[in-house]
């Protein structure tokens, strides 16, 4: 079982990963919150454990309090591919345009994320609001907005940014599932303006659609391989997977094996991966499912090769 205090040591005394600058074929990683960057010891004790169970990557939080360049130099030195987490419209969007105020506070964030050493930008809340507007739009002008949007983004950071930054997107986890969506987001036009999508596949969430619910492994591998087929050739899709208890009791399933079989999920699939979120980053029961779910991968690969 996996314990915290058992993971505590010099970062000389572990073998890390050489960090090439490039996104992992595969990614494995799990989101990071503010509070995580702001506790030094937490941060060593949990990133030293990802780095011995072999975790390649972090999304971090840049709002309200970014990670330092220390910290992220940290990462790169122990073989984790760091993502820069940018909210833009928490909730989403209620008007047709965000304040100009507004836009310069994201692209703040983005210049900080930048200058730290994040060599990809992960935009999150980057939609209308799901629960109505406060004017009417025709899907095809909602996707235009949201895209010139990221456009702006891209030209006012630019000079901190360079031209080699990756740019992705967080997405309504039904949106692979679906033609169109009053939220202003769509897999097609997205993927002709961004590197990579994360769609939040979270089985929990989707509400009312019992199948989707109770098959944790199926929603994650149906949602990225959508993903794939539906995006512009080369664009990456990397899953949100649910790393809480909501819901999971239709799935008959413990919660680490909840867990694990959202992981097999992705691998199984034409995804690039997997991202897992806990709000609190309470990693414990993930990291020991993780651990299973390696076992069963390295199982699947020695039968492929001796078949």
């Amino acid at each position: 079982m996996f314990s915290f205090c058992s993971t505590i040591g010099s970062q000389e005394s572990r073998s890390a990963k050489s960090y090439s600058g490039e996104a992992p074929a595969f990614i494995e990683g799990l989101y990071i919150n503010t509070k995580t960057i702001r506790d030094k010891k937490f941060w060593n004790v949990l990133f030293t454990t990802m780095q011995e169970r072999g975790m390649n990557a972090a999304v971090l939080d840049i709002q309200p309090h970014a990670p330092t360049k220390e910290q992220v130099d940290d990462l790169k030195g122990r073989g984790i591919y760091p993502i820069a987490r940018v909210v833009n419209f928490e909730g989403g969007l209620i008007e047709k345009s965000p304040s100009p105020t507004l836009m310069l506070s994201i692209q703040k964030a983005i210049r900080t994320a930048c200058l730290a050493g994040f060599k990809e930008i992960q935009l999150d809340y980057i939609r209308y609001a799901d629960g109505g507007t406060n004017f009417s739009m025709s899907y095809e002008k909602r996707y235009e907005s949201i895209l010139s949007i990221i456009s702006d983004h891209k030209e006012k950071t630019k000079e901190v940014c360079g031209s080699d930054v990756i740019w992705s997107a967080d997405i309504f986890g039904r949106v692979p599932f679906i033609a169109n969506d009053v939220i202003g987001q769509k897999v097609e036009p997205f993927s002709e303006n961004l590197n990579g999508l994360y769609p939040m596949l979270y089985p929990s969430h989707f509400y009312g659609l019992t199948k989707r619910v109770a098959d944790p492994y199926g929603t994650i591998k149906d949602g990225l391989d959508l993903t794939v087929e539906r995006a512009k050739p080369g664009t990456r899709a990397i899953a949100w997977i649910q790393g809480f208890k909501m819901m999971i009791g239709p799935s008959r399933l413990s919660y680490q094996d909840y867990i694990k079989v959202q992981m097999l999920g992705a691998k199984d699939s034409k995804g690039h991966g997997f991202i897992v979120w806990n709000a609190g980053n309470d990693y414990a029961d993930t990291l020991d499912a993780y651990e299973d779910y390696k076992k069963e991968k390295d199982q699947d690969r020695s039968k492929q090769t001796n078949p």
